[in-house]
């Protein structure tokens, strides 16, 4: 029998990296336009670019809740490889909302795309070394301590995003700088194989795969989400600015279905974390075990602001001028 803390076979893995190539390669195409459409009803169809990781566990529970349709949404989702990659694909129209971690949204902002942030989407937990939505894992007995890590290759979904500002305040509160590693761009399924292969020393992962990558003997590093700050909100769901001035009602009622679908997360773990099995092909009794992330929605920019700084001192923005024109209040 397989593991109950390892994937029953390496094609979930496989599958999902496909998908997530696939949503890269809908990028170069231009929005077709079709989302977001209202029926007579005034039931709208929208289309959500999403990472499969345990962050977006309340939108697929809302979804099976009737939440969305209770709001009167139809909603599919598209798996990326993560908020860089989404970005692009919300702007172009191909999707209405997309989940990104708000790094990858206050670089695009630095460089004039036209998003804005609708919701939180999650926040950091409170201890550096047990975060389910960003943690450094290792399998290399040599690395005990962040020190440790300096010659390394360190995988990260996508470069310019929020686990490349994790790693590099961590490096500099040890004593290192960000080139002391490097960074190479793994998809977050894909990085147990990385790990184990030897491909790369560490890797940041988010829940399932941390628990994954803890039963293949993995141990955790002080570099995490809430290493930058204990409940930070450090992800968030956006729309175009384009598509927020034509449909408000639809961004009004998204943004309230998703605020109610996190509520519900929080206030059932249990069925959060079950909510993984109907997205990911996991051993049974795995995502029992997952760590979950903070899902209060509610944030604004002084909130946000100090990951903002951390963004400016990784030199991936220039100031904190973006988050003005990201988040409203």
């Amino acid at each position: 029998m397989p593991s109950p803390h390892h994937p029953r076979r390496p094609a979930p893995f496989v599958a999902l990296a496909a998908a997530a190539a696939l949503a890269l390669m809908s990028l170069t195409g231009c929005g077709s336009g079709d989302g977001g459409k209202v029926s007579a009803s005034g039931t709208a169809e929208v289309k959500l670019g999403v990472i499969p990781i345990i962050d977006i566990a309340p939108v697929k529970l809302g979804v099976a809740k009737g939440i969305f349709a209770k709001h009167r949404l139809t909603v599919t989702t598209q798996n990326a490889q993560g908020g860089a990659a989404i970005v692009p694909a919300v702007v172009s129209g191909d999707f209405q909302f997309g989940y990104s971690n708000i790094v990858s949204l206050l670089v695009a902002k630095q460089k004039g795309v036209p998003v804005t942030m609708v919701s939180v989407g999650a926040r950091a937990s409170k201890d550096e070394m047990n975060d389910g939505s960003g943690q450094l894992m290792t399998r290399d007995a040599s690395i005990t301590k962040v020190a440790d890590l300096k010659g390394k290759k360190v995988a990260v979904n996508t470069l310019k995003g929020i686990n490349e500002v994790a790693v590099a305040s961590s490096l500099r509160k040890n004593g290192l700088q960000p080139g002391d590693v490097k960074l190479v761009e793994v998809p977050i399924p894909n990085m147990p194989a990385a790990l184990k292969s030897g491909q790369v020393d560490a890797a940041m992962l988010s829940e399932p795969f941390i628990t994954v990558v803890k039963g293949q003997g993995a141990k955790p590093l002080p570099v995490s989400y809430a290493g930058m700050g204990a409940g930070l909100p450090f992800a968030g769901w956006f729309t175009s600015k384009q598509f927020a001035a034509e449909n408000p009602d639809v961004v009004k009622r998204f943004t309230a279905a998703l605020k109610e679908s996190m509520a519900y997360a929080e206030q059932h773990p249990d069925e959060a974390r079950a909510a993984l099995d109907g997205y990911l092909k996991l051993d049974k009794g795995l995502s029992g075990k997952v760590t979950l992330p903070g899902w209060n929605p509610e944030a604004g920019k002084a909130e946000i602001a100090p990951l903002a700084k951390l963004t400016v001192e990784t030199g991936l923005i220039e100031d904190t001028g973006p988050l003005d024109d990201l988040v409203a209040r």
